[in-house]
């Protein structure tokens, strides 16, 4: 048994719903897609459909984009989040813990769900100042994309971490891999020496205005993860790949992301982040 990551797939480009349309998995695979399949709900039900039918067993769990309500019926992206948790439950993907595996191959696979923490929203923000930024974000399609609704009671990262409550108490009688869409810690969203020439990257940086930090997740996750045990965790959201080993927890980023972004060469499939019972090498 093999678990493979996988996550933006931003499905809405012709190139990426090709590349997935071609995905086949071996005999026993998982695959994980860590969130940005597609703002539509009917691409992205078809996308997880699909992949469902060629993987032994597929888990979800939400980003920003799949939260989108531009071009959707439903009032909010609370009532989005029902809606794609509903699809999930329909097509048997899971969004919630899975065990799979026997004996000493046994693991868990828990999804968190999560969001990221603004700034100005609380201290478990990932935040780091920038020079020249535009603190506002204007560019940020979420600020109009997004809409939460006051009867919530609760900002979306809390109420969408609080999802993840049942989960934390438990007693896991395997290696845990976790995953969420949004990252964890701060030391995630820049990339080594050896990261940027595997992904020929360029230190320049093209959006000057744009502070990433602003939006990338939220410690609180890193707490959450910890409090599960897991061994490995896989985000997204960054579109750029990682593979670390910090504090006894491997944790690996890897983006199918938007067409003209490096790293894709002539296709950009699932890495594998579990075999055998444990963490492969890089």
């Amino acid at each position: 048994m093999r678990i493979l990551a996988w996550s933006d797939l931003h499905v809405d480009y012709p190139d990426n719903r090709a590349l997935v349309a071609e995905l086949r998995g071996e005999p026993g695979d998982v695959l994980l897609v860590a969130g940005d399949v597609s703002d539509r709900l009917d691409r992205l039900k078809a996308v997880l459909g699909e992949l469902r039918e060629r993987f032994e067993a597929v888990l979800f769990v939400p980003g920003n984009h799949d939260l989108w309500v531009r071009r959707t019926h439903h009032e909010d992206s609370l009532a989005k989040l029902e809606a794609v948790l509903d699809c999930c439950a329909e097509l048997d993907v899971h969004t919630t813990p899975a065990r799979f595996g026997e004996g000493a191959l046994a693991v868990w696979v828990v999804p968190l769900f999560g969001w990221y923490r603004r700034p100005e929203e609380g201290a478990d923000s990932l935040f780091l100042p920038k020079a020249g930024e535009d603190p506002t974000l204007r560019m940020w399609s979420d600020n109009v994309f997004i809409k939460w609704p006051t009867r919530a009671g609760a900002s979306l990262a809390d109420h969408l971490l609080a999802r993840n409550e049942p989960w934390l108490a438990r007693d896991f009688d395997a290696p845990v891999v976790s995953f969420s869409h949004f990252l964890p810690r701060q030391d995630l969203l820049f990339s080594t020496p050896r990261e940027r020439e595997a992904l020929n990257l360029e230190l320049e940086d093209r959006y000057p205005a744009f502070n990433f930090s602003r939006v990338a997740g939220t410690s609180r996750l890193e707490a959450q993860l910890r409090r599960l045990g897991s061994v490995v965790h896989v985000h997204g959201h960054q579109h750029r790949d990682r593979y670390r080993i910090i504090d006894g927890v491997l944790y690996v980023s890897h983006c199918l992301g938007y067409p003209h972004e490096p790293g894709r060469g002539e296709g950009k499939p699932p890495r594998v982040v579990w075999t055998d019972g444990g963490w492969p090498a890089a």
